[in-house]
């Protein structure tokens, strides 16, 4: 390897390093979530759960950066202008969202915990909240992005920033096919696109861009700690799932599009500034577990169910009343250090490599499945209370079989070759 390739190498030591960070950050705020002193309406706790404060301060502190950052680094990976194998990319992580989705649901029905042994746990196919949500819209982003990338960046970027401010105004609008997320988080995936890794790693390098970065930071996290009750009513805006009204009931604040931009201006500031104090160099073990933040993020949730069904938070406040969030977090990060094992990325590369190895059509109809399936769902919906996504596969495989049978295929190229005809005229 000669000394280009081996500085080539080097330089992009800082996303490895900052994905890890970032993955770490995920897996805390979600241990942390389930045990957030409630602040608003104290009618609301339970016997018995453990809360702090503190878990407040620390979502609030990684809630506005962590996953924007996240979009952020998988756009810049992407190519605007590559049509190959973005099929199998977008239908890829389509799957696998689907799969973390479905293992989550048996996972959550299986390592009940003390505070829901006695509810009923349902699984929604189209809408519902989870992990799994990343995966499906990192899925449509990449389409997204294929289908403009002849369109000009700043038009793109301008119009859906004004739509991710408008969305919030429609109830209707949430996890419902995660569709809230796509608007809001949108632009940061796109902002990744319109960039160059090597154009990040050149301004990072700069002194002057470290040194406010690090002020950056420092600023956000003294808000986070020091003034968290005035900070933490963004924490439901920096999700990207709720709408302004929904935002007021859950925090008492007045909420417009003005809170929306407030949010992803901080978000945007704040993954800079991560950018820019991220180390571009070789860490022992951090480097290597920041290429395997895919089956961390698959794994973690269910390990955290385990953790929770077992009651550890509750066990580790009764010998530690004083220190028990601090022992969690620690649990937290040796969970995320054992999933980046080898070992756990092996189910998801495999799954991947199967679904990568098919030939174009079966993604064709693979697709046509998906969206025949996806349309006979959402009209059924309104017709069946129950059993609605059963029935909706009736319609969906007879479309899929439609599309496959030669006739189709002839008439589709019949169609074809009538549009290309007026065009040459």
């Amino acid at each position: 390897m000669n000394k280009t390739d081996s500085a080539q190498k080097q330089r992009y030591y800082l996303f490895d390093n900052l994905k890890f960070f970032l993955i770490l950050l995920v897996v805390v705020g979600h241990f942390a979530d389930g045990y957030l002193y409630e602040l608003y309406d104290r009618t609301k706790i339970i016997a018995g759960k453990p809360e702090t404060l503190m878990y407040n301060k620390v979502t609030i502190f990684l809630y506005a950066f962590h996953m924007p950052l996240f979009l952020f680094l998988s756009g810049l990976f992407q190519k605007r202008d590559c049509n190959k194998s973005v099929l199998k990319k977008a239908l890829s992580f389509f799957i696998l969202g689907y799969i973390l989705k479905c293992f989550l649901y048996i996972s959550k029905c299986v390592f009940r915990t003390p505070y829901n042994a006695d509810s009923k746990i349902s699984f929604s196919l189209l809408g519902g909240d989870g992990p799994f949500w990343y995966l499906l819209a990192l899925a449509v982003f990449i389409v997204l992005t294929y289908i403009l990338k002849d369109v000009k960046p700043s038009l793109v970027m301008g119009f859906f920033i004004m739509l991710s401010l408008c969305v919030g105004y429609d109830n209707s609008v949430g996890d419902m096919l995660v569709l809230s997320r796509i608007i809001v988080f949108f632009p940061f995936y796109y902002a990744g696109v319109c960039l160059s890794p090597q154009k990040i790693i050149d301004l990072c390098s700069k002194t002057f861009v470290k040194i406010i970065s690090w002020i950056v930071v420092a600023v956000w996290a003294y808000l986070s700690f020091a003034q968290v009750e005035l900070v933490y009513p963004l924490r439901s805006l920096f999700t990207g799932r709720h709408s302004y009204q929904h935002v007021e009931k859950l925090t008492q604040m007045e909420c417009s599009f003005v809170n929306r931009l407030v949010a992803m201006a901080i978000a945007g500031v704040l993954c800079f500034a991560f950018l820019g104090i991220s180390v571009n160099a070789y860490i022992p073990f951090i480097s290597k577990a920041g290429t395997q933040t895919l089956s961390v993020y698959f794994w973690h949730r269910t390990v955290l169910y385990v953790i929770t069904h077992f009651a550890v938070a509750e066990k580790l406040e009764e010998h530690f009343p004083d220190y028990w969030w601090i022992f969690y977090l620690l649990i937290a990060a040796a969970v995320t250090c054992i999933l980046s094992l080898n070992i756990f990325a092996k189910p998801i590369n495999a799954i991947l490599g199967a679904i990568n190895n098919q030939k174009q059509e079966t993604y064709k109809r693979t697709i046509v499945f998906a969206a025949a399936y996806l349309a006979s769902a959402l009209i059924l919906k309104g017709f069946f209370t129950n059993n609605w996504w059963l029935y909706s596969l009736v319609p969906a495989m007879a479309v899929t079989c439609l599309c496959s049978m030669k006739i189709f295929g002839k008439f589709r190229n019949a169609i074809s070759g009538v549009i290309m005809t007026r065009k040459e005229k």
